[in-house]
């Protein structure tokens, strides 16, 4: 029969298999404490770049109609600046697109419109934006 208890020769087969499974662990314990000491931490600042869209000069032959006539409505506040409606051209045809009203990103900033433009290879859109 196998000694399970402590002898007078020190502890059982047991206990002897039982601490040398945990020997590996033991050794492997301050390893791993260090590892999680090891933390890189980046330096400076971080930029996130977001992609720039690719803006393509779409020529139209036929002129743009004339703007229609749209009656503005009270602004929701002083804030807000109205953006006239214009014509777009849809690939086959002018499509009429309604005015709306944009928050200016500061108090001091003017809207310049957007509009049609001619050139030698026909008209083509520039968009409005905040200045």
């Amino acid at each position: 029969m196998a000694q399970t208890q402590a002898g007078p020769k020190g502890p059982g087969p047991f206990f002897r298999s039982a601490a040398m499974s945990l020997k590996p662990l033991l050794l492997l314990t301050p390893l791993a404490a260090l590892s999680l000491a090891c933390v890189v931490t980046p330096r400076g600042r971080v930029a996130v770049v977001a992609p720039v869209p690719v803006v393509r000069t779409v020529y139209v032959e036929r002129e743009p109609p004339p703007p229609r006539y749209e009656r503005v409505p009270e602004p929701p506040s002083l804030q807000h600046h109205w953006v006239p409606g214009h014509w777009q051209w849809d690939g086959r045809a002018y499509v009429w697109v309604p005015g709306h009203y944009q928050v200016r990103p500061r108090p001091e900033a003017a809207w310049v419109p957007d509009h049609w433009d001619r050139h030698e290879r026909g008209w083509f859109w520039i968009e409005g934006h905040w200045r």
